[in-house]
């Protein structure tokens, strides 16, 4: 489930966001009602800081994840397995944060010749398989991940 923190009033559909976050946390066997995430929608200069703080990058990117969990997709989310990481108000464990730019996910939206609400879904499932320990540096981890990613798009009938 994600906190979703849109304070620039973007055009988002966060309905159909929750429904990506659902479908992912079913694909990996993951219980969604266990946990959240902090899913943020920032401006380019803003995802350009972070880009540049955070990673050495000096240009905009699309979304960036900070992960919270040590174990991810190896162990159960849940309060037993990461009590320190358990957020007694939401009842839930909190996983970690995403910063999505919105103003490139348009642009790759119009790039890639899909909707909006598909890349900001398809963001937000990547930024969530980061939270839950997974990377595309490696050429397995990619492959692993954009499998996921694709079953989750196609979950949602939003395939390319």
């Amino acid at each position: 489930m994600f906190k979703i923190n849109n304070e620039n009033g973007y055009d988002i559909n966060e309905k159909l966001i929750q429904k990506a976050s659902k479908a992912l946390s079913k694909i990996v066997g993951q219980k969604n009602k266990n946990f959240y995430a902090i899913l943020n929608f920032v401006d380019i200069e803003t995802i350009h800081e972070m880009n540049k703080e955070f990673r050495e990058k000096d240009r905009p990117t699309d979304v960036l994840s900070f992960r919270m969990l040590e174990n991810g997709l190896q162990t159960k989310i849940n309060k037993k397995n990461y009590p320190f990481d358990y957020d007694r108000e939401e009842k839930k464990v909190f996983i970690g944060e995403i910063f999505i730019c919105y103003d490139v996910a348009v642009a790759q939206s119009k790039e890639y010749g899909h909707s909006l609400d598909r890349e900001i879904c398809f963001l937000s499932v990547h930024g969530l398989l980061h939270l839950l320990g997974l990377d595309h540096e490696a050429e397995f981890e990619r492959a692993i991940m954009f499998d996921l990613q694709d079953k989750a798009m196609e979950k949602m009938k939003l395939e390319r």
